[in-house]
C-alpha cells in the first residue's frame, strides 16, 4: 500500500496498523500524568479578543523598553516554561511522559483504538514533545530559528515510535494528513511554543474530547489577532497557514471558506470585502507567563502585556507566589509518577496477546514523495 504526499514528506516506511482504525473500540489511553501538568502548568487567555496590548513606556529611572507586537503579545494560551527552567525535577517528569508516550504502540497496536484515540495519542506526544525541546533552551525568548531550521524543532527526529524515528513534520504529514485527509482543523492541535502556533490547551486531548477541543482552539485561534486581523482592503492571516498551504491546495479560496466556519459575522464580512488575503502575521515569542517582558529597572516585571501574577493565587508577593505554586506542583508530579503505565494490568496481558497474533499479519506503507513517483509513472 502506498500513500503519496507533497515535497515536504520524503520516502518512509510506516507500520501499516498505524493508518487503521476500530470504530467500535472501548480502549482508552490513560493521559492524568499529562493532563495534571497542563492543569497545573497551563493559564488560559481568556475569549478572543482584537484588543491591543498598551505599549511599554518603561520603568521609571530607565528609557529601556520591551518590544513585542501589540496586537498579539496577549494572545494564546501559556505555559510555565519560567518554573521548569528552574526545577530539574519538573523538566524530567515532562522527559518521563515523553519517553511513556513513545512506548504506547509497543503496548498496543493503534489500530485497535477509535481514530479520535488515535488523534488524541498523536496530538499529545506531538506537545509534550514540544514542551520538552523548549524547555531545553528556554530562556530562549524568539523561537523562529529554533522551530523552522532545517535541523530545528520540526524537522529533527525526536521521537520513535515502534522503532521508526520521526520528527514532528512526520507525525503531522506522514501520519496525520494521510490518515486524517488533510483535514485543517488538525493543524489546531500542533502547538509550537510560539504565540503564532496554536494553543496548548489547558487538559489532555482524549478521544472523548479530542474533535470539539480542536474546534475550541480554531475559533480561538482564528478570531484572535494571531490568526486573522481585519486591515482595511487587504485580510492579514498567519503565517502559519502558509507554512501548511498544503492543506488549502486552492489557497485563497480554500482558506477563505475554512475561516468562514469559525470567524465573527463582522470579520466575515470584512473577509468577503477584502481585495487581498495577506499571510504575513507571526509572533515567534515563546509562550512563557512572565519572561516574555524583560524586566528593566524593577524588582519584578510591571509591563500590562505581562501575565504577572495571574498563574498565581497564593497570597504575597509575586516572586513568592510563583515558588510556592511551583513547590506544589513539584510535589504532585512527583505523587503522580508515569511509571505505572497507560493501561490496566488486565488490559496490558490482553494486549500483548492481540499484539502477537497480529504481528503474524503485519505489513508496511510506504510513503512517497509526491515528485519521486509522478517521475516513475
Amino acid at each position: 500500500m502506498a500513500f503519496t504526499l507533497g515535497s515536504q514528506a520524503s520516502e518512509q516506511k510506516l507500520p501499516e496498523h498505524w493508518f487503521g482504525d476500530d470504530p467500535n473500540s472501548a480502549i482508552t489511553i490513560d493521559y492524568s500524568d499529562w493532563d495534571y501538568v497542563l492543569q497545573a502548568s497551563v493559564l488560559l487567555s481568556g475569549p478572543p479578543s482584537r484588543e491591543e496590548a498598551p505599549e511599554d513606556r518603561g520603568s521609571i529611572g530607565t528609557k529601556m523598553k520591551n518590544k513585542y507586537n501589540v496586537k498579539t503579545i496577549n494572545a494564546g494560551n501559556r505555559f510555565f516554561y519560567e518554573r521548569f527552567r528552574k526545577n530539574p525535577e519538573l523538566k524530567a517528569t515532562i522527559k518521563g511522559i515523553r519517553e511513556s508516550l513513545q512506548k504506547v504502540p509497543d503496548e498496543i497496536r493503534l489500530n485497535m483504538l477509535t481514530n479520535n484515540e488515535q488523534l488524541a495519542y498523536w496530538l499529545n506526544l506531538y506537545n509534550v514533545v514540544v514542551v520538552d525541546e523548549i524547555n531545553k533552551i528556554y530562556p530562549e525568548k524568539k523561537l523562529e530559528d529554533f522551530v523552522t531550521d532545517d535541523d530545528g524543532l520540526l524537522a529533527r527526529k525526536t521521537v520513535t515510535v515502534e522503532g521508526v524515528e520521526l520528527s514532528l513534520n512526520d507525525i503531522q504529514h506522514k501520519v496525520l494528513k494521510v490518515k486524517f485527509d488533510r483535514d485543517p482543523l488538525i493543524l489546531y492541535g500542533l502547538y509550537q511554543g510560539y504565540i503564532g502556533s496554536p494553543s496548548i490547551r489547558k487538559h489532555a486531548y482524549t478521544g472523548d474530547n479530542v474533535r470539539r477541543t480542536l474546534t475550541a482552539n480554531a475559533f480561538d485561534f482564528i478570531n484572535s489577532n494571531r490568526g486573522t486581523y481585519p486591515a482595511g482592503k487587504d485580510f492579514l492571516v498567519a503565517n502559519f497557514y502558509q507554512r501548511n498551504a498544503d492543506y488549502f491546495p486552492d489557497f485563497k479560496a480554500d482558506l477563505s471558506a475554512h475561516l468562514k466556519e469559525y470567524l465573527s459575522m463582522t470579520d466575515q464580512n470584512a473577509l468577503d470585502n477584502a481585495k487581498k488575503l495577506v499571510a504575513k502575521i507571526d509572533d515567534w515569542t515563546v509562550t512563557d507567563i512572565y519572561g516574555s517582558t524583560q524586566n528593566f529597572g524593577g524588582s519584578v516585571a510591571n509591563n500590562n502585556a505581562a501575565f504577572l501574577g495571574a498563574f498565581s493565587r497564593i497570597d504575597g508577593p509575586p516572586e513568592t507566589r510563583e515558588d510556592s505554586n511551583i513547590e506544589l506542583l513539584s510535589d504532585a508530579l512527583q505523587r503522580r509518577s508515569v511509571n505505572y503505565g497507560r493501561f490496566s494490568p488486565e488490559l496490558i496481558v490482553r494486549l500483548k496477546e492481540l499484539k502477537q497474533r497480529n504481528e503474524r499479519h503485519s505489513g508496511t506503507v510506504t510513503v512517497k514523495d509526491l515528485e519521486e513517483e509522478s517521475a516513475q509513472n
